[in-house]
């Protein structure tokens, strides 16, 4: 097995982080939620850049290092270290190769990717790695956090969320529930997408032929079921909160399918009935029409995100 996880990198790892029974990481910049997207327990290894340089930048946060010690984790800092690699060992040993550092920044604001496998040459390869940097590294120690803490400064961000610049055309859109199977190919899109986003976040939407020439890859969409045919929907119809066009598949004979993905910052935040909906985009003198989006900064588009707001999520 191997697997590209790009852009929201630290959700598609979530589930191989969840179920490591050891995990051994050389991770150059730790930031204050490393402590949270890593779940390191005693036993646990981690390499860091743990120079002034690093701590004087904000790039390592000595708050987090020091729960890790006092959690019997085994941190080690490496002046020079810029590898992000992570060796989990359990039911099935992998490996996390990629570029994305152990903070929010990282998280919420760039765009990161990383290869997983469990090839085992390769794991041999990283568990071999990581010895290396293990002996040329040093323990981080109760002297160590001392001084960390005297030379740390927090990090200044200045640009905005990455949430903030993806802002995209959206749609509403009818989800009509089709006895119908998707074809294997589409299956198997939606099962590469699941492995990526997790259970439950991904969503076919079964277009009709010409949608895939008018609907793009990253456009937003607001499902509203409108039952077993394409009809408009009811007063109390559901509507879906904004999720994303990760794929569209075409095939010959069958209709086009998009798949939809929520982010992981929209869990939780329900659906709504269609008369909202309605009434959001009425009130700032606009009109549903099925077939033509609303632009990304539109007044209907506010007016439709202001329903599921979503943090670091502005416009």
């Amino acid at each position: 097995m191997i697997r590209l996880i790009a852009d929201d990198t630290w959700d598609g790892l979530e589930n191989y982080l969840r179920q490591a029974t050891r995990k051994r990481a050389a991770i150059a910049y730790v930031g204050s939620a490393a402590a949270d997207l890593l779940n390191l327990v005693s036993a646990d290894l981690i390499i860091i850049d743990g120079s002034d340089a690093a701590l004087g930048a904000g790039l390592v946060d000595p708050a987090v290092i020091g729960a890790w010690v006092t959690a019997g984790v085994e941190v080690r800092s490496l002046c020079g270290l810029h590898a992000k690699v992570m060796h989990l060992e359990g039911r099935r040993t992998r490996v996390v190769i990629g570029s994305a550092n152990a903070s929010a920044h990282s998280r919420d604001r760039l765009r990161e990717a990383a290869v997983v496998t469990d090839d085992d040459g390769l794991c041999a390869q990283v568990v071999e790695q990581l010895d290396v940097w293990q002996a040329d590294s040093d323990r981080v120690d109760a002297a160590w956090l001392t001084h960390a803490q005297q030379v740390y400064r927090p990090p200044v961000i200045a640009s905005p969320p990455r949430a903030s610049r993806r802002l995209s055309r959206l749609w509403v859109g009818m989800a009509v529930n089709e006895p119908t199977t998707i074809s294997g190919k589409a299956a198997a899109v939606a099962e590469r997408l699941e492995q990526r986003h997790g259970h439950g976040a991904v969503l076919p939407w079964r277009m009709y032929r010409g949608d895939e020439r008018m609907v793009r890859q990253g456009d937003e969409v607001v499902l509203v079921d409108v039952g077993p045919i394409r009809q408009e929907p009811r007063k109390n119809s559901r509507a879906w909160p904004p999720a994303r066009v990760a794929r569209v598949v075409i095939e010959e004979r069958r209709r086009p399918v998009a798949f939809l993905v929520w982010p992981h910052n929209t869990g939780g935040l329900g659906t709504c009935p269609f008369e909202k909906v309605s009434e959001a985009v009425q009130a700032v003198g606009g009109e549903i029409d099925w077939r033509e989006p609303f632009e990304a900064q539109s007044p209907e588009a506010k007016a439709l995100r202001k329903l599921w707001p979503m943090p670091g999520v502005t416009g």
